[in-house]
């Protein structure tokens, strides 16, 4: 059986994942934008960035336009929470899976 092994970057992208699902009620309106879930994260191979997909029920483009405003905010509470030397610079991007299998699933019902 051949096992990717386990990689320092599955274990921030693990850490990463948690910590900012515990921060997003705090700094984003729940109401606004449905259900907030952080889908995955996807750290850089040089650990300098890392990208965070969210899904969204509503408003999700909405939701991109404060994520960037109040992305430092929250980048300030992660370096501040996170013992780490250096915490990668956070960005969000929409998780659109969801989207995409509704859009398959009708064409096929077609």
């Amino acid at each position: 059986m051949n096992k990717r092994p386990f990689r320092r970057s599955d274990q921030l992208d693990s850490l990463l994942r948690n910590e900012v699902a515990l921060l997003l009620p705090k700094y984003f309106q729940v109401g606004r934008y449905g259900l907030l879930t952080v889908i995955d994260v996807k750290t850089a191979k040089s650990f300098d960035s890392a990208r965070v997909y969210v899904s969204c029920l509503k408003n999700s483009h909405q939701f991109l336009e404060e994520a960037s405003h109040k992305v430092y905010k929250l980048q300030k509470e992660l370096d501040r929470k996170l013992k780490m030397k250096r915490v990668p610079k956070i960005i969000f991007y929409l998780d659109e899976t969801a989207a995409l299998t509704e859009k398959l699933d009708g064409l096929l019902e077609n």
